[in-house]
């Protein structure tokens, strides 16, 4: 996404190549720090980190790409970029924090859930719309208020469909499925099927050990994907609309084909294809 911007925005291949590291760092630390956080035991179908090594040294392999990031940014000299990329990781921390308070399923709000997915995804996303911007030292304020909605719709977006993966719902990667019922956590699709749910459901999702018995306690599981898809395309055409009546007059000429290609990357987050 970084290259995408960049290279529309007429940045250098060596300055999308400085931006996408940054962010590359920023990204497998928050993942390194989350796996551990979380207990997780797998991260792309290998061990994570700190169960492959140590979580001492998972820490501070984390620490150590944010240190990289910090020296890199130091040497650039851009205090904007400087700025705007420590409050990304100010974020991370900060929806970690939030997502943790929902741990033994405390809280079932949609709402909620996606505050978290502001924070975490949605911030990541908008550090790397920004970046390329500042890093041209784009003066026109409102382009960035624009993008700052923007990552939050695609945030939102991409965070929805990973959790529909968590229920084997289009997980073409054949990842592991109920991890967030198994970390006691009711992640956005959850929190959806439980909003019209009974009591009884919701104490048999805490507790649901494979997608048979879930088909059981939601016999309408396949229409409940369709309404939980139906929401998300109506978040798709304000995206769209954000993107054609807002951000699409704020670009120069030879810059407009960049909303062609992020409207193909907003269909591609949340159907994966």
């Amino acid at each position: 996404m970084v290259s995408l911007v960049g290279s529309y925005i007429g940045l250098k291949k060596k300055e999308q190549f400085f931006l996408s590291r940054l962010i590359e760092y920023i990204h497998n630390s928050s993942l390194l720090h989350d796996d551990l956080i979380d207990h997780a035991k797998r991260r792309h179908n290998n061990k994570t980190a700190w169960l492959e090594f140590s979580p001492a040294q998972a820490v501070l392999a984390g620490d150590y790409l944010l240190s990289k990031v910090n020296m890199y940014l130091a040497e650039e000299g851009n205090l904007e970029l400087l700025q705007t990329t420590a409050q990304v990781i100010c974020n991370l921390a900060e929806g970690e924090f939030l997502q943790r308070q929902f741990l033994d399923f405390k809280d079932k709000s949609l709402r909620r859930r996606d505050q978290v997915s502001k924070f975490k995804t949605g911030s990541l996303f908008k550090w790397c719309l920004q970046a390329p911007f500042i890093y041209k030292k784009e003066k026109n304020k409102r382009i960035y208020s624009v993008l700052d909605q923007l990552s939050f719709y695609i945030g939102l977006l991409f965070q929805r469909s990973d959790d529909l993966i968590d229920f084997n719902v289009r997980n073409k990667m054949e990842k592991p499925c109920l991890i967030d019922i198994q970390e006691t956590y009711f992640n956005s699709f959850s929190c959806f099927l439980l909003k019209d749910g009974s009591f009884k459901q919701e104490e048999q999702l805490k507790t649901v050990k494979s997608l048979r018995l879930l088909s059981k306690i939601f016999p309408d599981f396949k229409q409940r994907v369709k309404e939980f898809d139906c929401l998300n395309e109506k978040l798709m055409r304000k995206t769209e609309k954000l993107l054609d009546q807002d951000l699409a007059p704020l670009l120069k000429k030879k810059e407009k084909g960049l909303i062609t290609e992020l409207k193909i990357l907003i269909s591609f987050f949340y159907w994966r294809k």
